[in-house]
């Protein structure tokens, strides 16, 4: 790879699309609490610089 890329993903906003989407089906089978699962969604979107990566109220 010629540029700076330190994930080696094509796209890492889709892999963490795609771990929050987990985070949010263990949140509605109960098996995390709101809190829990918030704190796991920002750590995902933060372990990879995306520059601005969704928000919660993005959907409002």
């Amino acid at each position: 790879m010629a540029n700076d890329e330190t994930t080696g993903l094509d796209n890492p906003e889709i892999l963490c699309d795609t771990i929050a989407e987990l985070i949010d089906a263990l949140e509605d089978g109960d098996l995390l609490t709101e809190d829990r699962a918030s704190e796991l969604r920002s750590e995902v979107y933060q372990s990879i610089d995306l520059g601005e990566y969704p928000s919660e109220e993005a959907g409002e």
